[in-house]
């Protein structure tokens, strides 16, 4: 049973990191006119006496009557110098009156004349493509955009702003490409990009997952936010999307990983967690991790499924610990692998790590089992001892459908080495 469906989370997180771009086209003139080298433009007599009218029209109370003069004059056929002089009146008089259309015609017909300078050129191409980006001209504002990133234009998110304009179009795959580009610039600049672009990331993949980029993504954003929310939001999306669909074993391997980065926040990931260890199977997991989520606060004690699900495991507790030493001593005479990964997995639930580490390697060694399970079973088993280099030696040994949930696992004991995860719980209860 699956008790939630974060599809909701997936949507806030696709919401997430939108932009908008405030700057002007002014203010890159501004920043860029103590250093502009531009060659000396040459008006033509023919146009002298429209410019020296728009001139006068601006400096009046009333400037607003030089935009049909500007306008008019754009609408000539005009190139080269006369073309860029029409496109800097256009400009400076958008400004005045806070007119970004007539802005965007001056930038473009200033653009046009060829007689913009190298250093203006890059965030004339910026403001050329975020206006196209704001009226929904998505194709013409990928290409300005990234032609302003390749003429060396970093500011304003223009990365981020070239995969906003991709996701506009459903073009979810360049749209990506461009916005790991865009989280690559700014970790080599400012050595970290903001959150949300890796939010925004992780949801865009997550709805159009297109050869496992779901689990990519959110791998993406907790390796650079490892906070607790993150994690949950990580884990969750990548189950929900996993394909295929991640069995109850695979599930509760990843739940314990959740568990352990402090991220289960509801009663739905408690019972989540319960289900896929299955009180009948691992009845001390079970009961360790109820009774914790009733000790936060964070599982309600009149919850009907609480009380059966606890008085179910509660009652199986004794027998199944008494059962346990035989089970050891026919995993060990046993010609292959199986009795010893179900017992480990028993021990595993009660926190006996490392009985289950040697009976995980035991079945390993006897074979007829699941490599992978029993390599992330023993990779969690060393967790549990703070053998941080054993875990990460058997996570990387995973291969197959687990390769993801192994490496959610490596990337949390790196963070524990960093300091840089989320406090971890107090283990179950060691079996007695």
């Amino acid at each position: 049973m699956r008790f939630l469906s974060h599809f909701s989370m997936a949507v806030a997180l696709a919401a997430a990191g939108t932009l908008a771009v405030s700057a002007v086209p002014q203010e890159a003139q501004a920043q860029k006119k103590k250093k502009d080298k531009a060659a000396k433009i040459k008006m033509s007599d023919e146009i002298k006496p429209k410019v020296a009218a728009i001139q006068t029209a601006m400096a009046s109370e009333t400037p607003a009557t030089a935009k049909p003069l500007v306008e008019s004059l754009l609408a000539e056929p005009l190139t080269g110098d006369d073309q860029f002089i029409a496109g800097q009146l256009a400009i400076q008089l958008g400004s005045t009156l806070k007119d970004t259309g007539l802005q965007e015609k001056g930038i473009n017909a200033s653009l046009a004349s060829g007689k913009t300078s190298a250093e203006q050129q890059p965030s004339f191409l910026f403001f050329s493509g975020n206006f196209a980006y704001g009226a929904g001209r998505y194709p013409e504002a990928v290409q300005k955009l990234q032609q302003a990133l390749d003429a060396g234009y970093t500011q304003n998110n223009v990365g981020a702003l070239i995969a906003e304009a991709n996701f506009k179009q459903n073009k979810f795959a360049e749209g990506l490409t461009a916005l790991e580009r865009a989280i690559a610039v700014e970790k080599s600049t400012a050595g970290k990009a903001p959150e949300d672009w890796y939010r925004r990331g992780a949801g865009i993949a997550m709805q159009n997952n297109t050869n496992g980029a779901a689990g990519t993504w959110t791998y993406k954003l907790v390796e650079a936010y490892p906070t607790g929310e993150n994690w949950r939001a990580a884990l969750s999306v990548y189950r929900d999307s996993a394909t295929p669909k991640l069995s109850n074993q695979e599930n509760l391997e990843l739940m314990r990983l959740m568990r352990k980065a402090d991220a289960m926040e509801s009663e739905r990931d408690y019972f989540e967690y319960a289900d896929a260890a299955d009180p009948r199977r691992l009845p001390g997991e079970v009961v360790s991790l109820l009774e914790e989520g009733l000790a936060k606060g964070d599982v309600p004690s009149s919850s009907s499924y609480v009380k059966e699900t606890l008085a179910a495991a509660r009652s199986s507790v004794a027998a199944d610990k008494a059962s346990l030493a035989a089970s050891e001593r026919d995993a060990n005479r046993s010609a292959n692998g199986k009795i010893a990964l179900a017992t480990a997995d028993a021990l595993l639930g009660y926190a006996d790590y490392g009985k289950a580490a040697s009976l995980y390697q035991a079945a390993i060694t006897k074979g007829n089992v699941d490599v992978a399970r029993a390599q992330i079973g023993l990779g969690i088993a060393n967790v549990g001892q703070s053998n941080w280099s054993g875990a990460k030696q058997a996570f990387s040994s995973v291969t197959g459908t687990r390769k993801t949930i192994a490496n959610f696992w490596s990337l949390w004991i790196d963070q524990q080495a960093a300091g840089t995860a989320a406090e971890v719980p107090a283990p179950a209860p060691t079996a007695s």
